[in-house]
C-alpha cells in the first residue's frame, strides 16, 4: 500500500507534468514515464481535484511572459496529430516550446521537441510536459495534449532520428516542422521515414541560394510529400491583392491590362543603410517568380549585386523589365515584401496608354493598400485611387502552422514558383 508520503509525491509529480513544468525522463522509459503520468491523472480521487490542490494552466502567450492562472484539475486529454519540431537554435527549449504552446490550442498533438546541438561528445537527454489550455470557463475542463523534448549533442541527426521515431502515435499524422536556418537532406533522410508532411521556412534561411535549391529538389522528387514554406504562405495577401487588382470590377487596370505589363519593382524591408546584404531576399523572389510563372514570362538574364536583384522576361516577342530594391525600415520585419509596382502599357480609346499598379504595406497599419493610375484617365474624378485594401492579418508562426495542419497543401503553384526562382538565382550567378 502506497504510504500519505509517496501520494503527495504522485500529486506533485502529476501537478508539475500538467503546469507544463519539464520533467526530465530516463530516454529509455519516456513512453512509460508519459503513461504512468497520464495513469496518475485518470484514477486521480475526487478530492484530490479539488481547487486547493490547484493546477497551473498556462493560456495563449502567457507562457511567454510567466503568467498564469490556477484552475481545478478537471482534466480531459486530446491527440489530432504528431508534430516533430525540429530546432538548432540556442534557445530552442524556450522560443520552440512557446510557439508549440499555441500551436496546441487549435491542434492539440503530441510535440516532440527535437533539438540538435553539434558537439564532439555525444549525450541524448529527455524532458516530458503537458500542455494545457481551458476548454471554456463555464466548466473548467482543461483540454491537455503532451510535448517531449529531447536534446541530442553530437553530430548529425540519425541518433535524435532514432529516439524520436518510436515516440510517434501510430494512425495520426506526423508533420516535421524543420525550424532551423539550413535545410539539408542528408539531415532530414533519417527523420523522412516516418514522416507525413513536411514545414520550412524560408525566410529562416542562412543561405538562400542553398535552401531554395533544397527545397525544389524535395518538391519535385518522384515520390514526395507535402512541402509548406511559412514564407510563402506569408504571401497570400499579396497574391491576393496583385490578383484583385487585375479584376475587371477594379479599373483602371483589368484583365486585358496583363499582356501589356513592361515593368515589376519589388521593395523588401532591410534594418541595413543601402541594402548590401549578400543573401538572396527570398520572399521577394518568390513573389517575382510566382507573377512571371502565372503570366507565362521566360527568365532570359539575371544578375545580383548589393542587395538589388534585376532580371529580364520574355514572352510573345515582348520584353518585360523586373527589379527587387532594398526599403530601409525598422517597422517591417527584414526581408519583408514592402511594395510591388507593376506598370503596363495598355490600348486605350485607339492609342496605347500608360498603366500602374501599386501595393504597398504601410508600416503600422495591417493592410497592403493598392492603388492605381491610367494616362487614359487623367483629370478624371479617380484617376489616381485606392482600388481596395487587403488585410494583411499578422501570420504568425502558429496562424501559418494552421493553415498548413488543415490543408496538407500539395501546391502545384508552388512549385513552379520554386523551379523559376531557382532558374533565376542561377542567371544571377
Amino acid at each position: 500500500m502506497s504510504s500519505s508520503t509517496d501520494k503527495r509525491k504522485s500529486t506533485t509529480e502529476t501537478n508539475n507534468f500538467l503546469s507544463g513544468r519539464l520533467s526530465q525522463v530516463d530516454v529509455q522509459r519516456i513512453e512509460r514515464e508519459l503513461k504512468d503520468l497520464w495513469r496518475a491523472i485518470d484514477d486521480a480521487k475526487p478530492e484530490d481535484q479539488k481547487s486547493e490542490s490547484p493546477v497551473k494552466v498556462t493560456e495563449g502567450k502567457d507562457a511567454d511572459a510567466g503568467q498564469s492562472t490556477t484552475r481545478p484539475a478537471n482534466v480531459m486529454r486530446a491527440c489530432t496529430a504528431n508534430i516533430v519540431l525540429f530546432s538548432e537554435d540556442e534557445d530552442a527549449e524556450v522560443q520552440a516550446s512557446a510557439v508549440l504552446d499555441e500551436v496546441a490550442i487549435r491542434h492539440p498533438s503530441r510535440a516532440i521537441l527535437a533539438i540538435s546541438r553539434r558537439s564532439a561528445e555525444q549525450r541524448i537527454e529527455a524532458w516530458v510536459s503537458a500542455r494545457c489550455h481551458m476548454a471554456d470557463a463555464k466548466s473548467l475542463k482543461q483540454i491537455c495534449s503532451e510535448q517531449i523534448t529531447v536534446r541530442y549533442d553530437g553530430e548529425g541527426t540519425r541518433e535524435l532520428a532514432s529516439v524520436v521515431s518510436p515516440l510517434v502515435i501510430n494512425d495520426l499524422p506526423v508533420v516535421l516542422w524543420w525550424r532551423a536556418n539550413r535545410l539539408d537532406r542528408g539531415y532530414l533522410e533519417p527523420f523522412s521515414h516516418f514522416v507525413d508532411m513536411l514545414i520550412v521556412d524560408s525566410l529562416r534561411a542562412a543561405d538562400a541560394r542553398s535552401f531554395i535549391k533544397e527545397m525544389y529538389g524535395i518538391s519535385s522528387q518522384t515520390v514526395r510529400k507535402p512541402l509548406f514554406d511559412l514564407n510563402w504562405g506569408r504571401l497570400i495577401p499579396w497574391r491576393r491583392a496583385i490578383a484583385d487588382a487585375f479584376s475587371d470590377a477594379a479599373p483602371p487596370m483589368s484583365l486585358p491590362s496583363l499582356p501589356g505589363i513592361s515593368r515589376v519593382v519589388i521593395s523588401y524591408a532591410t534594418a541595413s543603410a543601402g541594402g548590401s546584404s549578400s543573401s538572396f531576399p527570398v520572399q521577394p523572389l518568390l513573389l517575382l517568380s510566382w507573377l512571371s510563372t502565372r503570366l507565362g514570362w521566360n527568365c532570359q538574364s539575371a544578375s545580383f549585386t548589393g542587395g538589388r536583384f534585376g532580371a529580364q522576361f520574355s514572352v510573345d516577342e515582348k520584353t518585360i523589365s523586373a527589379s527587387i530594391e532594398p526599403f530601409q525600415s525598422d517597422k517591417l520585419s527584414e526581408g519583408s515584401v514592402c511594395s510591388i509596382v507593376v506598370e503596363a502599357v495598355t490600348p486605350c480609346q485607339g492609342k496605347l496608354i500608360s498603366e500602374r499598379m501599386i501595393a504597398e504595406q504601410r508600416p503600422g497599419s495591417p493592410c497592403i493598400y493598392v492603388l492605381s493610375d491610367s494616362d487614359c484617365h487623367k483629370g478624371a474624378p479617380g484617376a489616381e485611387v485606392g482600388t481596395g485594401a487587403e488585410s494583411l492579418v499578422e501570420l504568425t508562426e502558429a496562424r501559418l502552422i494552421d493553415f498548413a495542419m488543415e490543408s496538407m497543401p500539395d501546391d502545384s503553384v508552388f512549385r513552379q514558383t520554386l523551379e523559376c526562382t531557382v532558374k533565376l538565382i542561377d542567371a544571377a550567378k
